[in-house]
């Protein structure tokens, strides 16, 4: 019993030290993991992006198997903080196959879609029985866009995820194009 007492003491004194005591940064070497986060939220842009455009990445949709993907992208430059937004169109480029192993479908270009409002669809009608990702250029700022992935009629099995935006030169996506 004496012995588990001091080792409880020496692992609290060891906790309770300053880094340096330890000897030096407990972050681990090398650049920080990358987060979900938006890159406007980062505090940056893409600056070799075309002025007012949103590049939004679905990681994986599809209409395969069973399964279909409802997806939504929303214009959000209307907001109670006096921020002006765009009207404007979204090409979906699919990237993928379509069953029995045909090629991708072509870009599907959005009706207008106007500050405040949003364009939903469901994979099963912009590119029946594809599966991959997508990538959705917007010719306006603020776009965001949301996809829920689930067997026909969201019975047994769902998932959702919010997609990701990046940019045209995808080395400024981590952080690494100065």
């Amino acid at each position: 019993m004496r012995y588990r007492g001091l080792g409880l003491g020496i692992l609290c004194a060891m906790l309770a030290a300053p880094p340096a005591v330890l000897g030096g940064d407990l972050e681990p070497p090398g650049p920080p993991a990358p987060t979900m986060r938006t890159l406007d939220s980062l505090g940056f842009d893409c600056p070799n992006d075309p002025p007012d455009t949103t590049n939004l990445l679905f990681t994986f949709v599809s209409n395969q198997a069973g399964f279909d993907t409802g997806f939504s992208i929303s214009n959000t430059g209307a907001d109670p903080f006096g921020t002006v937004g765009q009207t404007g169109t979204c090409t979906l480029s699919f990237f993928g196959v379509t069953s029995p192993n045909l090629p991708a479908p072509p870009p599907l270009v959005t009706p207008s879609i106007a500050p405040g409002g949003t364009y939903p669809n469901i994979l099963s009608s912009a590119a029946p029985g594809f599966q991959g990702y997508m990538i959705a250029v917007c010719n306006f700022s603020y776009a965001h866009g949301y996809a829920f992935i689930s067997d026909v009629g969201a019975q047994r099995l769902a998932s959702s995820y919010v997609a990701q935006t990046i940019c045209r030169d995808r080395k400024w996506n981590l952080g690494a194009g100065q």
